[in-house]
């Protein structure tokens, strides 16, 4: 009889154990996808406000090389979505558009013509706020996505996250090769 009862206790915290497993699984899983989707939200922003940025840009007299290098990677930036490369490439292609946005914004400081313009300050006003909310974002989705594959990964858990077909979730960085080994360089912000 006390065999038994040890034998059911031991079955009941190995399924309430399972069910806690399998409650944060799918937590993680839907958290993961919600912020991947805050992620496409806060970029489709940007690509909206770009459109009044560049076309004031491009009536001020500013150096066209830094205009041509926005318009170009935010045309990268949405064929690699477009086409569904993955998060690497993703990441790479809105790095480089972040960093066109930062250089714009910054040789902009530089126009006297530009700091008093409305048609260019409330639409920069705006993109720089969404920069940063890109960067929190990003860093809500890496860090969710982290999670559910360590839960994927570690010993107990990886039984259930197994039966359950839970994929490892690409983080949203670039990699660059240096000499062989993969390193993560940025997050796209």
């Amino acid at each position: 009889m006390t065999v038994f009862v040890i034998v059911a206790i031991v079955v009941v915290l190995v399924l309430a154990y399972t069910v806690s497993v399998e409650r944060r699984i799918r937590r993680f899983r839907s958290h993961t996808a919600a912020s991947r989707q805050l992620v496409t939200v806060e970029l489709d922003r940007r690509y909206t406000q770009l459109e009044p940025l560049i076309a004031a840009i491009e009536s001020s007299g500013m150096d066209q090389d830094a205009v041509r290098q926005l318009v170009g990677a935010r045309s990268w930036s949405k064929a690699v979505r477009e086409r569904g490369l993955g998060l690497t490439s993703q990441a790479a292609a809105e790095n480089a558009l972040s960093a066109a946005v930062h250089t714009v914004l910054a040789e902009s400081d530089r126009h006297p013509k530009l700091k008093s313009n409305w048609a260019f300050q409330g639409p920069a006003g705006d993109l720089e706020t969404t920069e940063k909310r890109i960067a929190g974002a990003v860093r809500v989705y890496n860090d969710n996505a982290y999670r559910l594959s360590l839960l994927r990964t570690s010993f107990p858990s990886k039984f259930v996250a197994k039966a359950l077909k839970v994929d490892a979730p690409e983080p949203f960085v670039e990699h660059v090769d240096l000499a062989g080994d993969d390193q993560p360089t940025s997050v796209a912000a």
